[in-house]
């Protein structure tokens, strides 16, 4: 299943108008954007809403940036995973073409054979979902050792 990437942006039609009120703390001083007018027709529509409505439309500074600081470091995680993972296959790739292997941690050593056994079992449960090929199966019936030529270059595992 493939998902589709949605792309968050403004979306306005002809008759949503933006604006802006900032507000200090005592509400002495404020500045409206774009005009005061065409603030208070947008205050006098968003008032005429149900309140279902209203408090689903409503945003302070506060609450914005929690759920954005949320949303983000939320993908930092799944990224530094990602990220880990990543080494873990590149450090898993120089450990099998190198002769000899320079680890010192024996913990990056434990997580190179969880890693190998865990790509041992996917191709295992592989291999039982498909099941042996034709060809394989014909030379086994006929008593002879099977001939897994793979192609140029390629070795059997």
């Amino acid at each position: 299943m493939v998902r589709s990437k949605i792309k968050y942006e403004l979306i306005a039609d002809g008759r949503t108008r933006p604006c802006g009120m900032i507000m200090n703390e005592d509400g002495s001083q404020s500045q409206v954007w774009p005009s005061m007018p065409a603030a208070s027709q947008v205050v006098r529509r968003f008032l005429t809403l149900p309140s279902s409505s209203q408090t689903n439309n409503m945003v302070d500074q506060s609450g914005f940036l929690r759920q954005n600081l949320s949303r983000i470091s939320k993908n930092l995680d799944k990224e530094n995973r990602k990220v880990q993972h990543l080494e873990k296959e590149l450090l898993l790739v120089e450990c099998l073409t190198k002769e000899q292997v320079d680890m010192n941690n024996s913990k990056e050593l434990h997580e190179m054979l969880r890693l190998l056994d865990r790509k041992i079992d996917l191709v295992d449960r592989k291999i039982a979902v498909v099941g042996p090929s034709s060809s394989v199966k014909t030379a086994r019936a006929r008593g002879r050792k099977p001939d897994l030529h793979l192609g140029k270059g390629k070795q059997p595992i």
